[in-house]
């Protein structure tokens, strides 16, 4: 390791994981380091920012082959936004904060900002998105984009900051967190959504550089200014995720090619924690990654809310 933990940012005491697996050449000869104060995992050691940014200015296409473009992708991401917004507004909700400006970061193709607008259309929604294939559909819908310099520079102060699959891309998180949140009024609140230690059941890395855990993302937050934090599991356990099944995998095609067929209504039925999911396709694909379900162990998805001190 080349300098302490990216979180605690004190230990310098590493177990090496393993080699980080990866097919872009930005990511060659990484390992995968373990902290063992915080128990944060992450990638050691980390692409240049040059790099970096050259990635992320075609994120989509770097790392995923494109943005979604099959109707029951469009539809899984659809329903996990409202999920995602169903959290947040519990927890904005519970602790009477009020929100008329958004800052999300990250938001790709707008699926968070597009639900958040049709129920709350009043609200000045700003963004930061790198890549900038997603730039013409953000505008369209009502978001107001910004660059580098001027999300720096800007004086506009927001009630509420949302990341989604944003801070596992990170070099420095504590100091990503602390410039980004800078123009979030005190008492306002974040939504982050991260993966939950993906590297321990998915076959490849890239181009995640930070794995975290509850403990770690508490103390990152307790570190840039936040209070109130709550930390929860969500989805699938990895304990499942880690020994699935070829009958898992052929069931789940299966299922697929019967909703591609128009056979939804036998996969969307109604399940406690997904009422605000109301279309019957965004159910049938959402259903059987459980992302409306808390779980106790280690899950998919790390969701962390908090309020600004």
């Amino acid at each position: 390791m080349r300098g302490p933990c990216p979180v605690c940012e004190e230990s310098a005491d590493f177990e090496v994981k393993r080699p980080y697996r990866a097919t872009h050449p930005i990511f060659e000869g990484l390992d995968l380091l373990q902290c063992r104060q915080c128990g944060m995992v992450f990638a050691d050691s980390m692409p240049c920012e040059e790099a970096l940014t050259d990635y992320n200015a075609s994120y989509f296409t770097s790392a995923h082959g494109g943005q979604p473009q099959n109707y029951q992708a469009k539809a899984f991401f659809s329903g996990i936004a409202r999920l995602r917004m169903a959290h947040v507004e519990r927890f904005l909700c519970s602790r009477n904060i009020a929100v008329t400006s958004v800052l999300e970061f990250g938001p790709g193709s707008g699926f968070f900002s597009l639900n958040w607008l049709a129920k709350h259309p009043q609200t000045s929604y700003s963004a930061y998105e790198t890549d900038t294939s997603c730039h013409f559909a953000l505008q369209k819908m009502g978001v107001h984009l910004y660059n580098v310099s001027t999300q720096a520079d800007g004086t506009d102060i927001v009630d509420l900051i949302v990341m989604s699959h944003v801070m596992e891309h990170v070099t420095d998180p504590k100091k990503f967190l602390m410039e980004s949140t800078r123009n979030l009024r005190r008492g306002g609140a974040i939504f982050i959504e991260v993966p939950c230690r993906d590297w321990a059941h998915k076959p490849i890395d890239e181009p995640h550089l930070l794995f975290f855990e509850k403990g770690p993302m508490h103390l990152l937050l307790k570190r840039a200014g936040f209070e109130d934090i709550q930390v929860s599991y969500h989805g699938q356990e990895i304990e499942r995720l880690s020994s699935a099944s070829l009958w898992r995998s052929i069931s789940m095609t299966l299922r697929s090619k019967l909703i591609a067929l128009g056979l939804i209504v036998p996969f969307a039925r109604k399940r406690p924690g997904m009422e605000v999911v109301t279309d019957p396709l965004e159910r049938a694909v959402v259903a059987p990654f459980q992302a409306h379900r808390e779980m106790k162990k280690p899950a998919w998805w790390l969701r962390a809310v908090a309020r600004k001190r």
